[in-house]
């Protein structure tokens, strides 16, 4: 006797032929190793290298020279600095989502007044996830120009990253200069306050 199969039935027959091929392949597709090759770089990287620029201005607590931009109403009142442009750099080692630590510097330009310029290299604590870093760095600052003087520089900050490596940042820093006298003191300190926002890259270094 001949046993004819009608289409839908011979496609019926092959589905249920090909069953297990697809049970077996299943677990594969779920494995951990796959799982793991989805993770992040940020979960498995070593170390993250960092370019950053940004703009800011700030506010001087010490004006006995009695600078254009005067807020308060003596010589020890508030003045606004000049607005400037920072460009930084850094790099911090340490595996996931745990504290780093690295070195940094930023060198700040200033864009209006006076020609000025100052740098600070420094200690880097940085903490990265998928989309956010938060970031802290302390260290000596040295302004070149018009006249030199050194100080401290404490600054911290947080960047968001929409598009992976490249994010948004915003960073206060805290600056506390020494500088040339005058009739009241023999070296004046001059604190400052500043408040900038940019663009950041972080490239993540696997192992």
């Amino acid at each position: 006797m001949t046993i004819r199969l009608r289409p839908l039935g011979f496609a019926v027959l092959a589905s249920v032929a090909f069953l297990p091929s697809f049970a077996d392949a299943a677990p594969e597709l779920a494995s951990p190793a796959a799982i793991t090759l989805a993770a992040p770089p940020a979960e498995n990287a070593d170390a993250v290298v960092m370019l950053s620029t940004a703009v800011g201005t700030g506010f001087r607590f010490n004006n006995p020279y009695r600078l254009s931009s005067i807020l308060g109403s003596s010589a020890e009142g508030v003045s606004r600095t000049a607005s400037y442009v920072d460009l930084g750099a850094g790099f911090a080692w340490g595996r996931g989502h745990r504290f780093r630590h690295g070195a940094t510097i930023h060198c700040a330009f200033a864009v209006e007044g006076v020609s000025q310029w100052a740098c600070s290299p420094g200690y880097l604590l940085y903490r990265r996830t998928i989309s956010w870093a938060t970031f802290a760095r302390v260290g000596p600052a040295f302004v070149a120009t018009p006249s030199f003087t050194w100080g401290g520089e404490l600054g911290a900050g947080a960047a968001w990253f929409p598009l992976g490596g490249i994010g948004l940042t915003g960073e206060l820093v805290g600056n506390l200069f020494y500088g040339a006298g005058t009739r009241e003191v023999s070296s004046a300190a001059y604190p400052v306050v500043s408040a900038q926002v940019g663009l950041t890259v972080a490239y993540e270094v696997l192992p």
